[in-house]
């Protein structure tokens, strides 16, 4: 008898249950030792297993950190490229766009 072929044993192994048949029965009538059926029956369960997947994206890493030096505040950012310093009284929007920047670094 020619090799089953993985639809062959889903198609085999989903016909069961509607068969009526024991599944010793099954595999005597369809000519499968039933230890072939039921490592089959297994591996297509496993494969038809839905794990639960979360889509992740990894972007480039800023650290913000608020540092004091002699009373004043400063703004440092740690990337990749380096430690970049710079006065707490820059206006957000500047930040915003240097981070903008750093990030497609």
């Amino acid at each position: 008898m020619a090799k089953r072929s993985h639809e062959d044993w889903t198609a085999l192994i989903e016909q069961q249950p509607t068969n009526g048949l024991s599944i010793t029965d099954f595999c005597r009538q369809n000519k499968l030792s039933t230890s072939s059926f039921y490592t089959r029956k297994a591996d297509i369960d496993d494969i038809n297993k839905v794990e639960p997947f979360v889509k992740v994206t990894v972007a480039a890493s800023i650290d913000i950190i608020s540092q004091t030096y002699a009373s004043e505040y400063t703004i440092s950012l740690q990337h990749q490229t380096g430690t970049w310093t710079f006065p707490s009284s820059l206006p957000a929007s500047y930040l915003l766009e240097i981070i903008k920047g750093l990030q497609s670094c």
